[in-house]
């Protein structure tokens, strides 16, 4: 079965837009790097709806046993290091189907 991982952030208020533009871009990127990384999609909220979580991406795995694999894959440890000092908050959210 395959893994859909879902992040969705709300940015410190200081975080400028382009330094979230390249928080995205980044994540983005990430599909590069890792090669369990099946379909990578990242973007702003446009609603009302986001409970104050301003950006999101989705990151599909082929299984779930790709999902440690990801989570320790360098590439990802570096984006946490560059990136998760600018996140006020941050919902991970992974199912099955």
């Amino acid at each position: 079965m395959k893994v859909v991982h879902i992040v969705l952030v709300k940015f410190k208020p200081e975080i400028t837009e382009e330094a979230k533009a390249k928080t995205i871009k980044d994540v983005l990127a990430l599909k590069d790097s890792i090669p369990e990384i099946s379909i990578a999609s990242a973007g702003k909220n446009f609603t009302d709806r986001g409970k104050g979580y301003e950006y999101g991406w989705v990151v599909e795995l082929e299984k779930k046993e790709d999902l440690p694999i990801y989570a320790n894959h360098q590439s990802h440890l570096d984006f946490l290091s560059n990136y998760k000092s600018t996140f006020e908050d941050v919902l991970a959210f992974d199912y099955e189907f």
